[in-house]
């Protein structure tokens, strides 16, 4: 490591796309929250389209593309999301140029949704103690986050991680 200051390392093992390579995975789309929707039981994202272009087409002509976002929570409160159930699976939203004519519009937001995945009894007893949990979201623009891979980074794309308390 000799010429290489701590902090410069640090910032690499971080992300080293955008130290070494200067790429930014935010630039385009950005996953900026991830909620539950308890009276439907879904777990939901808002992301932002943040450019004019670069989505593959324009609507209605255009062919767009596809945002993946996929879902962990951690029932266990073990912090791995590898348990039975913590893959929560897969939502997903076709998306379109803005267009150069709404750029003064940017960002453009949208949604993205998930059905919680679990025994509903067990469900109904995390509801009925309000539980607080762990909630991992991985989007990832056109390439599909793959299951079961909690810590895979997309190239585009980016992770949320929050909390958020089951009830109804």
């Amino acid at each position: 490591m000799s010429g290489i200051k701590k902090e410069e390392f640090t910032k690499w093992k971080e992300n080293p796309n955008i130290y070494i390579c200067k790429h930014n995975p935010t630039v385009y789309e950005q996953l900026m929250a991830v909620c539950y929707h308890p009276q439907l039981r879904e777990l939901m994202g808002v992301i932002y389209v943040k450019l004019p272009y670069g989505y593959c087409g324009s609507c209605p002509n255009g062919i767009g593309s596809t945002e993946y976002v996929r879902f962990y929570v951690d029932w266990r409160n073990d912090g791995d999301f590898t348990d039975l159930c913590e893959d929560q699976g897969l939502g997903s939203v076709h998306v379109f140029d803005p267009g150069k004519e709404n750029e003064k519009k940017l960002p453009i937001e949208y949604a993205v949704r998930k059905g919680v995945r679990m025994p509903k009894e067990l469900l109904v007893k995390l509801e009925s103690i309000c539980a607080v949990r762990r909630v991992r979201a991985i989007l990832s623009w056109v390439t599909i986050p793959p299951a079961g891979n909690p810590n895979w980074k997309p190239f585009w794309g980016n992770v949320v991680e929050t909390h958020i308390r089951f009830h109804k």
